[in-house]
């Protein structure tokens, strides 16, 4: 069961969950994208579980919880901007 942490910017709470979900962020070619924008929605209602960026090497760890799916959208803002998102059947483990 999550934990609230404390309440998102918008006023609503934000959990922390006891599991992640974690990967790698690539780009079209399939090489490691750093510093890209990653967040997790829970796929029943498109709320926001967890949001971070991914390092350098394009690595990510974000709380997801192990009950729920959920679905991972990245983004890199640039020239071009470039973007991707995974199933939404994700579960944190």
């Amino acid at each position: 069961m999550p934990t609230v942490r404390n309440l998102q910017a918008g006023g609503g709470p934000f959990f922390e969950y006891p599991y992640a979900l974690a990967g790698v962020t690539r780009d079209a070619s399939g090489a490691p994208l750093g510093n890209c924008i990653v967040v997790v929605y829970r796929s029943a209602d498109d709320s926001v579980a967890a949001r971070g960026l991914s390092d350098g090497s394009g690595n990510y760890r974000l709380d997801a919880s192990s009950e729920l799916f959920h679905y991972i959208v990245a983004y890199l803002e640039g020239s071009p901007d470039v973007a991707g998102t995974t199933s939404n059947e994700l579960v944190g483990a």
